[in-house]
């Protein structure tokens, strides 16, 4: 039942990423989201939220492989290879990496606490 709500999360995330669905991510995102990006850099939310809001990312699509779900009490780790392809600032991109997401229940509800992104060598 947990893993069918985090896999139901996960497709949510993913579609509200494609969207740049900024209402959904903003509620599936804690307040104190720690994301370490592919550049090393540690994000927080606003920061990660701001280029969907100004419109510089366009991500076209997400294909993921290698996913793993796993629980730890009030905790899920979800790890998968992504295969991102869209523009930044109108520059074309794709990206291979390896992403681990945390979600953490709290009140409740699901959010991701914390995420980092690992290129991968393809």
């Amino acid at each position: 039942m947990m893993l069918n709500k985090i896999l139901k999360l996960e497709e949510e995330i993913v579609r509200a990423i494609i969207e740049s669905d900024v209402i959904l991510l903003d509620k599936l995102l804690h307040e104190d989201l720690v994301f370490v990006n592919h550049l090393g850099m540690m994000v927080s939310k606003k920061e990660d939220l701001a280029p969907h809001y100004k419109g510089d990312l366009k991500v076209a699509s997400i294909q993921l492989s290698d996913r793993d779900v796993r629980f730890f009490g009030d905790t899920a780790i979800v790890t998968v290879s992504k295969n991102i392809r869209g523009s930044y600032s109108g520059q074309e991109f794709e990206s291979h990496v390896k992403f681990t997401r945390v979600w953490w229940q709290v009140d409740g509800q699901w959010k991701v606490i914390a995420a980092s992104s690992v290129p991968l060598q393809i």
